[in-house]
């Protein structure tokens, strides 16, 4: 699995590999920015988790704009794409090492996520909980 450099929040947690986003992600992520309509263009996406599904969360992308980054965000840069996800959420949901990749499974692709921290998935991927719940 190819990993491009990544930029880490200064503040983040003490040997926290961070969020690690793959060439296949990443390349996805650019195409949808440059697909933006919406002025200003987006620099790039914020991750999020919330309560849905049928094993407790779910993941969410949105586009990230230059004015919406806040003081409560961890900020990771992949070449010129922008990363955020609210601190919280990170030390929750992310923290340890996760990975998110773009992957094709016959007629489904999108985004989806290696993460050390989900205990149990839905049958159909969608949906998680934490190991330590």
């Amino acid at each position: 699995m190819n990993v491009p450099q990544i930029k880490l929040p200064t503040d983040l947690p003490l040997n926290d590999p961070g969020l690690l986003v793959t060439s296949n992600a990443l390349h996805h992520i650019k195409r949808s920015l440059e697909k933006a309509t919406r002025a200003p263009k987006p620099i790039g996406i914020r991750v999020g988790v919330k309560k849905a599904g049928c094993s407790g969360y779910e993941y969410v992308l949105e586009y990230a704009y230059p004015d919406s980054q806040r003081s409560i965000d961890f900020a990771f840069g992949v070449d010129d794409v922008t990363v955020l996800i609210d601190k919280e959420i990170y030390l929750k949901f992310f923290k340890g090492g996760t990975t998110m990749d773009f992957r094709k499974e016959g007629l489904n692709e999108g985004l989806q996520f290696e993460n050390p921290n989900v205990g149990n998935q839905c049958g159909c991927g969608e949906s998680f909980t934490l190991a330590d719940e």
